[in-house]
């Protein structure tokens, strides 16, 4: 685990980052002067590869419920797919829906500390890294994760989401 003081972060992030210790999940921490709201940025700053960015989408299911996606950088959802998968409706949330449903603007949602019961997806191509870095609460802080423990603090369910 990073050592770090919480003092100098976000209240969101503190919350993030006690949730991971309570639970006892390893993790490292990184903190950027740049910001880094696309997973591309992200992955420039950690100069590690586009996939092993976790991407946390949200969607709306049948235009209400909170949806979220933790899909590899380098890969887009497949809607029509998650349809099929989940018999429901699947729409891209807007960022005001974003704020109101996580509490997390765009580029800085993570994939684990959002409160309430919602579905949760993992890509499966995440499962192919040792390492996967996520958002942490903020666009300057990325939280880095074995995809294990990404799934075990998110309860998501690894599938196949991307488009080919």
């Amino acid at each position: 685990m990073q050592p770090h003081n919480d003092a100098e972060f976000p209240a969101l992030v503190q919350n993030n980052l006690a949730l991971l210790e309570r639970e006892g999940i390893p993790y490292q921490l990184k903190i950027f002067e740049r910001p880094a709201y696309r997973a591309s940025q992200a992955a420039e700053l950690l100069e590690c590869e586009l996939g092993a960015v976790v991407k946390s989408l949200v969607f709306l299911l049948d235009g209400k419920d909170l949806l979220l996606v933790l899909a590899s950088g380098e890969n887009r959802v497949d809607l029509e797919l998650l349809e099929t998968q989940l018999g429901q409706k699947v729409s891209q949330a807007k960022p005001g829906d974003v704020r109101r449903l996580t509490g997390y603007e765009v580029g800085s949602v993570p994939p684990f500390g959002i409160p309430g019961d919602f579905p949760v997806l993992i890509d499966e191509d995440l499962l192919h890294f040792a390492q996967v870095w996520a958002a942490g609460g903020s666009a300057h802080i990325l939280v880095g994760l074995s995809p294990e423990t990404l799934q075990q603090i998110s309860g998501g369910k690894v599938m196949r989401i991307k488009q080919h």
